[in-house]
């Protein structure tokens, strides 16, 4: 029921707020490095919060850390939305991320504290002033890989929904599921059924940045509580290095590419075309093919994750595979470039 209902909602949302984003040009307008056609309104993020919001209402009293939630998140998308309409500077929007983390850890009280036994030298459990560093990093981390992989109708939808549904067989066994995944995944169904243009006569719309960052954001929340044994799982816990595969390919992505510009002496978020939707689309891959390319790569990555734990490899184990995984990374995209590159070659 709240799948089908917010599902719903979030389509009539897109319906009404559309054509308002048009009257007060809060639109995607094609450029060198954004390829579509026409101006596309930038209120899917928009639409899915105020779902959010009014479902877990609807449904629930929420509770203290889902308050926290919403409230961090209503920071993220208002500047969010201003930055999509006005290009806010890049201090305000970090500044806005650091807000909403500090929002998480001091309002809800959900931290890293505890990581596993990731090295094979015992378990870490980390002190405070190390654990809101950390815990910091990782929002600021996930929120902009989410944030730097949306380039492709479809994929930051797709790989929301695959980490949703990796999270919801996770943590519930015989219970009651979480309202808030619940919410979010029918919220996630409409919005694809938008942006990819699945329906008739719909208006095609994207996330903006809001949508971007809420999402990321909110599946570092997940994965926390998740992992920390939060409000949320009511104490179900698995391995906090399994967190990392289900946000293992945006993660590494912007981790590689980040490295990449740095390394060029070029601004780390300055966009260009160097993330691997960019290299797979100038390889010659339509964007439906690049969508279901790396939606299958991510799955892969979740899948991976999830047999180590399930056969019981050890925390270092699980992590030494990610690491190596990341340090293949760049080779990947070689490949990749290379494989587009005598493609062009054979079809010129």
């Amino acid at each position: 029921m709240p799948v089908l209902t917010a599902l719903v909602a979030t389509s009539l949302l897109l319906l009404v707020l559309a054509p308002l984003a048009h009257k007060v040009g809060l639109v995607d307008r094609p450029s060198a490095r954004k390829q579509h056609q026409g101006h596309i309104p930038l209120i899917g993020g928009l639409a899915i919060y105020i779902a959010l919001v009014v479902m877990l209402f609807m449904f629930s009293t929420p509770t203290l850390s889902e308050r926290w939630y919403l409230a961090a998140c209503g920071v993220l998308v208002l500047v969010g939305v201003l930055d999509d309409r006005l290009n806010m500077p890049v201090g305000i929007r970090i500044a806005s991320e650091v807000v909403a983390g500090l929002m998480m850890m001091f309002g809800a009280n959900i931290w890293v504290g505890y990581l596993g036994n990731l090295l094979g030298f015992g378990d870490i459990n980390m002190p405070l002033w190390l654990s809101a560093s950390f815990t910091l990093i990782a929002v600021f981390g996930i929120i902009n890989a989410w944030n730097m992989i949306d380039g492709v109708d479809g994929l930051l939808g797709s790989l929301c929904l695959l980490g949703v549904l990796s999270y919801l067989w996770l943590t519930t066994s015989g219970d009651m599921p979480a309202l808030l995944p619940l919410i979010l995944l029918g919220a996630l169904l409409a919005y694809l059924l938008f942006n990819m243009s699945l329906l008739p006569k719909v208006p095609k719309v994207f996330l903006g940045d809001a949508g971007s960052k809420f999402l990321g954001f909110t599946m570092v929340w997940l994965l926390i509580d998740a992992t920390q044994r939060g409000e949320l799982t009511q104490g179900k816990l698995f391995p906090p290095v399994l967190a990392l595969f289900l946000v293992g390919l945006p993660l590494i992505d912007m981790v590689i590419t980040t490295l990449r510009r740095l390394q060029q002496g070029k601004p780390p978020f300055i966009g260009d075309r160097t993330h691997i939707h960019h290299i797979l689309l100038d390889g010659g891959l339509s964007a439906r093919q690049v969508l279901l390319t790396i939606s299958l790569l991510m799955g892969l990555f979740i899948g991976l994750g999830i047999a180590m734990v399930r056969l019981k490899v050890p925390d270092y184990g699980v992590f030494a595979v990610f690491l190596l995984l990341t340090l293949s990374y760049p080779q990947l995209l070689k490949f990749i470039s290379a494989v587009g590159r005598q493609r062009k070659q054979q079809s010129g």
